[in-house]
């Protein structure tokens, strides 16, 4: 197991690196009894960011979970992802399924890419 991770790899030699990151809270839907906690089946939060300085291309999304509050009376099942990305923004896309209760989540990201030549941003 794992094996088809490491085939899988890409590498991509970056000149003029940009990195940008952020963290907070997604979403929160125990206060006003939102969708993630009070529904069932199929849910999902949809939210775009748009970068503080943009990419010359899409560049590279990394996500994580910094935080999560859910019912213990069922099982947790989510998913993270990154979609439609493009050099000035991307969406978060957050979904679980089934019974499962979440009250609110906190995410972090980052996005490295290659940087907007600075001649190009004076133009």
């Amino acid at each position: 197991m794992g094996e088809d991770l490491n085939k899988q790899q890409t590498t991509a030699p970056l000149v003029g690196v940009q990195v940008v990151t952020a963290a907070g809270e997604l979403f929160n839907h125990v206060d006003d009894n939102g969708p993630m906690w009070s529904g069932d089946g199929d849910r999902e939060v949809r939210f775009k960011l748009r970068f503080t300085a943009s990419f010359q291309r899409p560049p590279h999304i990394t996500l994580g979970i910094s935080g999560m509050d859910s019912s213990c009376g069922q099982n947790l099942r989510f998913s993270l992802a990154a979609e439609a990305v493009t050099s000035e923004s991307f969406v978060i896309v957050f979904k679980t399924w089934g019974d499962t209760k979440i009250a609110r989540a906190s995410v972090n990201w980052s996005a490295i890419g290659q940087a907007v030549p600075s001649a190009a941003i004076r133009r």
